[in-house]
């Protein structure tokens, strides 16, 4: 907890710096905030430019929301065993989290397993439906944009984007066109792989095979598909909204 707490507070630092603005702030516990946003635990110690990137979102968005300094992991691993009550308890503390601080909305960080762990599955861990909205982080960008809420200038990004369409966000999850639309507004050339959206092929990296080195071979033999249909599309930028499937390409 105290390194999470220290790194939301390096990060409230960097987003006041780049904002010129002694007012931003990464707000944690905050009551009645609109929104409850989690993280991917890889996050804080790895990518922490990742939570600063979504501060300022919220920021330029004038956004009302909040961090938890005790639950705020996206992530659910009695979902990744199998083990359904283990699942339901790591489920319910965030739901508890959001009763506490009185939020409306949470608000899912990039992570396949913990969309369809809080999104679709934990009502029925927990036996009762949400009286709250649970959105992807994508959702609620893709919100702001058509909102006006923030405003995007593709000619920053000049250099051509293809998208890989994660197995757990897409074909499970059922998010897969409000990333087409973020990257549309902030990326001056989007390109397509095809086959593309439900039907594109995975990036070999899923079902706990990155992590297991007794896969290696396989895996990398299955990502040569992905490999091979990124080439194809000619672009120097992959986006991919999925830890797991960043580290695999």
């Amino acid at each position: 907890k105290e390194d999470w707490i220290e790194t939301v507070e390096w990060l409230e630092e960097e987003l006041q710096q780049e904002a010129r603005d002694k007012q931003a702030v990464l707000p944690l516990d905050k009551k009645g905030a609109r929104l409850f946003y989690t993280v991917n635990p890889r996050e804080p110690m790895f990518f922490p430019l990742s939570i600063l990137a979504v501060g300022k979102i919220f920021y330029a968005a004038g956004e009302s929301w909040t961090f938890s300094s005790d639950n705020y992991d996206v992530t659910n691993y009695g979902y990744y065993s199998g083990d359904d009550e283990a699942a339901a308890i790591i489920s319910d503390r965030l739901v508890q989290s959001m009763k506490k601080l009185g939020c409306k909305t949470l608000i899912l960080a990039e992570c396949g397993h913990g969309l369809n762990a809080n999104r679709w599955e934990a009502p029925e861990w927990l036996s009762k439906k949400y009286d709250f909205e649970v959105k992807s982080i994508l959702e609620i960008v893709a919100d702001y944009i058509r909102q006006g809420r923030i405003k995007l200038d593709p000619s920053l990004n000049p250099n051509p984007v293809t998208l890989h369409d994660p197995c757990n966000l897409v074909r499970l999850g059922g998010i897969v066109e409000e990333q087409r639309f973020i990257l549309k507004n902030a990326v001056s050339h989007f390109i397509e792989m095809f086959p593309n959206k439900e039907k594109n092929f995975c990036c070999g990296g899923g079902g706990g095979q990155l992590a297991m080195t007794r896969f290696s071979q396989r895996r990398l033999k299955a990502g040569q598909i992905k490999a091979d249909q990124i080439r194809k599309t000619g672009a120097k930028i992959v986006a991919a909204p999925c830890h797991n499937c960043i580290d695999q390409l």
